[in-house]
């Protein structure tokens, strides 16, 4: 009997520390989720719209005493845009471009030295630009300087406001290609989307412009040069 006790013992004794061990073990650690780093990367498509103002300056090329004059007028932009960025360290780089409807419109009597009752409309009714985006990221928030290409379209419309064998017209539409400087900045408010505003300055050198005229109504070509700025907000979704 006492053997046995002395055995049991012994044999609890040995298996104590054992027991004891697996009773107290630290459970496993799982090594901390590292958070995820966000980055401008990748391609996106949007929307936008705001306030144009052009400043049109023409002269006529065959008067040798002829000076620049100028008319302005402003209207409502609205367009889309795509493009896709690439971020690497707090800098990045893209390529966007945008196409917009314009609505800005002048309507007055002719400013290019065109008689009092001669009703002049002069327009431009489309904004596209082809663009580098050159900005610094601060995590959420991009600041933004862009350069590149514009592209607009003149629309003339002149009437003599006269009627029958006096009555004139002339109708002109030419295009133009300029170029662009301009920023913003840009907030991702929510995954996948961000919100922007944006300013932009175009400048269009002279181009001769000579409508087409119909009836009474005699146009002589003009050398025209163009200035657009714009202001917008904008919606993008970001793939």
């Amino acid at each position: 009997m006492g053997k046995k006790l002395v055995l049991t013992a012994t044999l609890l004794s040995l298996a104590t520390p054992a027991f004891a061990a697996d009773i107290i073990a630290p459970a496993p650690v799982k090594a901390p989720v590292a958070a995820q780093i966000f980055s401008w990367t990748g391609f996106y498509i949007g929307a936008h719209g705001g306030g144009a103002w052009s400043k049109w300056s023409g002269m006529d090329p065959t008067d040798p005493a002829a000076t620049w004059s100028s008319v302005t007028a402003s209207g409502g932009v609205a367009g889309g845009q795509i493009g896709g960025n690439y971020q690497i360290s707090n800098f990045v780089v893209g390529l966007e471009g945008t196409g917009a409807w314009s609505s800005v419109k002048l309507s007055s009597n002719s400013p290019f030295g065109g008689g009092a009752g001669f009703v002049f409309s002069l327009k431009n009714d489309y904004i596209a630009t082809v663009a580098g985006r050159f900005g610094v990221a601060f995590d959420r928030v991009l600041l933004y300087a862009k350069g590149g290409a514009a592209f607009t379209r003149d629309k003339y419309y002149v009437n003599n406001g006269l009627a029958g064998a006096l009555a004139g017209s002339a109708s002109g539409s030419f295009n133009r290609t300029g170029w662009l400087a301009g920023g913003g900045v840009e907030w991702m408010f929510m995954p996948n989307w961000s919100v922007r505003a944006e300013y932009n300055y175009m400048g269009f050198g002279a181009i001769s412009e000579q409508p087409v005229t119909t009836g009474n109504l005699v146009a002589t070509p003009a050398n025209v040069k163009l200035n657009i700025q714009t202001g917008t907000v904008g919606v993008n979704y970001h793939f």
